[in-house]
């Protein structure tokens, strides 16, 4: 049996108000009042279950939770005495709101017994009242702080509806990442069980990039803004739904925007492809390598930076295109790769193939990491700028250059500038 203590286990109860109750039971437990620790447990749990119900309802405005609670107070009203409702209770968190396994849904039947056994003793045989052993009162308590006190509102599998019509609430309130990300794990992340965030995820990747249909492309971007969160805040859980859903992330939906929301969610997450089928692999590679496929989405097919480097420092010089700019500086800079980025950086201007894109590059490019380049850096700037009319000729070439010779005459103010005529 796995390890267990009620100590702890109170540390852990979820509701201030719950905690407080429970001592009771506790402290009855430890005097050896055990028919009283059974009565107070069952009657915590109770409490508790109406309180995750306010929960659910008050802060997450669950449907589901306010329609068992409406009924509660409908049977209160017919019979203020009748205890008919706390009867039911368990059952409808089972069915209702699915927050319990079927296992424990018995163990907590079986409390309610002992409960009425305990509150109205039955005479033995030897015209004594009944009182529960010890183990079997530890095991009730154990049952109790596991099932429910120790859970969230949260566990709930139905709370998924609830969160996504949240977040299309919030959606339009909400617009950066930063925002959704605060709020989100305010609200939600930090409350999820992690059986509940694994469904979650799964219906995120389902509506991010299986379906397409005005409601859901109206919530693509907030969604995939979520996932990312998740990564980020609980990439553990994330990598447990790669690794049990392999043949569901496999099945690729190749719709336009399906395929553009899975591209453009890859360049940020390439480790994913890693848990792809091979077939689907491929058919990745295949959409990336099409000629009309933007070429940021080459960057996919590398997992280390240095070999996206690589790729585009001998890539066709003609058309080549620097994008994913950020991710590039960022990867280069915790891999420990950042003077080859500084490298791709000096030749990416040098390949500039009009003075428009030049006067991109060099904006991009050089101007921002001037003052990170090396003099060998410097000297193969200046080199193969010279040699190419679309850097030395171009309107604005002047005020840049002159920029170029400060930062070099810096590291060493005896170059010479007399082999590089145009520069």
């Amino acid at each position: 049996m796995s390890y267990f203590s009620i100590d702890e286990s109170i540390e852990n109860i979820k509701n201030s108000y719950t905690k407080e109750l429970f001592k009771e039971v506790h402290s009855s437990y430890t005097m050896g009042n055990y028919r009283s620790a059974t009565v107070m447990l069952w009657s915590v749990v109770v409490t508790d279950l109406l309180s995750k119900l306010n929960e659910l309802d008050t802060i997450y405005n669950d449907p589901k939770a306010l329609q068992i609670l409406n009924d509660i107070r409908l049977e209160q009203a017919r019979d203020s005495k009748s205890s008919k409702w706390e009867s039911e209770i368990i059952e409808k968190f089972h069915k209702q709101l699915n927050f319990f396994e079927t296992y424990e849904v018995a163990d907590l039947e079986y409390l309610q017994q002992m409960r009425h056994v305990s509150a109205h003793p039955v005479i033995t045989s030897a015209d004594l009242l009944h009182v529960p052993a010890k183990e079997k009162v530890y095991s009730l308590i154990r049952s109790a702080l596991e099932s429910v006190l120790t859970k969230e509102a949260l566990f709930s599998s139905k709370i998924i509806e609830v969160i996504f019509t949240d977040l299309n609430t919030v959606k339009d309130t909400l617009v950066t990442f930063e925002d959704r990300e605060r709020y989100f794990i305010h609200k939600f992340l930090n409350k999820m069980p992690n059986n509940v965030l694994i469904k979650f995820i799964k219906t995120l990747w389902k509506y991010i990039f299986k379906i397409n249909n005005a409601d859901v492309e109206a919530n693509r971007e907030i969604n995939i803004d979520i996932l990312q969160v998740i990564i980020k805040n609980k990439k553990e859980s994330f990598l447990i739904f790669l690794q049990n859903e392999k043949t569901f992330i496999s099945d690729l939906k190749l719709e336009s925007q399906l395929k553009t929301a899975l591209l453009d969610f890859l360049i940020n997450n390439r480790f994913i492809i890693d848990f792809f089928e091979e077939e689907s692999v491929q058919t990745i590679h295949a959409i990336i390598d099409d000629q009309n496929s933007d070429k940021k989405y080459q960057i996919i097919k590398h997992q280390r930076i240095i070999d996206y480097i690589n790729y585009l420092l001998t890539t066709d010089t003609k058309n080549l295109i620097i994008t994913n700019l950020e991710i590039l500086e960022k990867e280069s800079i915790e891999n420990s790769c950042i003077k080859e980025f500084y490298d791709l950086c000096v030749y990416g201007y040098c390949q500039s193939n009009s003075f428009n894109e030049a006067d991109g590059t060099f904006d991009k490019l050089i101007r921002t990491n001037l003052d990170n380049f090396n003099l060998i850096q410097l000297r193969n700037l200046i080199e193969g700028a010279n040699s190419n009319d679309q850097c030395w000729a171009r309107w604005g070439k002047s005020s840049d250059h002159l920029l170029v010779k400060t930062a070099i005459t810096k590291l060493d103010p005896n170059f010479s500038f007399t082999s590089y005529t145009n520069f």
